[in-house]
């Protein structure tokens, strides 16, 4: 009883498919990266205002709490 192999072919048509899906996907990550970091997106500018809001009305209630402690 003998194991079967299956022999992958060396069909330059093969090799171009597959440096081609290598290279989309490379294309796709890079894009990705580039999107999200870019300081032109819309939804990272709005994230960090609200971050920005946020930090700001934390910093005021801690403020308002360092008060009280001071009048006890």
């Amino acid at each position: 009883m003998s194991i079967p192999f299956y022999d992958f072919p060396s069909s330059p048509i093969l090799i171009i498919g597959a440096l081609g899906i290598a290279v989309a996907v490379a294309v796709f990550f890079v894009s990705y990266q580039k999107y999200f970091n870019s300081p032109l997106n819309k939804e990272l500018a709005d994230k960090k205002k609200a971050l920005i809001k946020e930090q700001k009305e934390l910093n005021e209630r801690l403020e308002k709490i360092e008060q009280d402690l001071k009048n006890l």
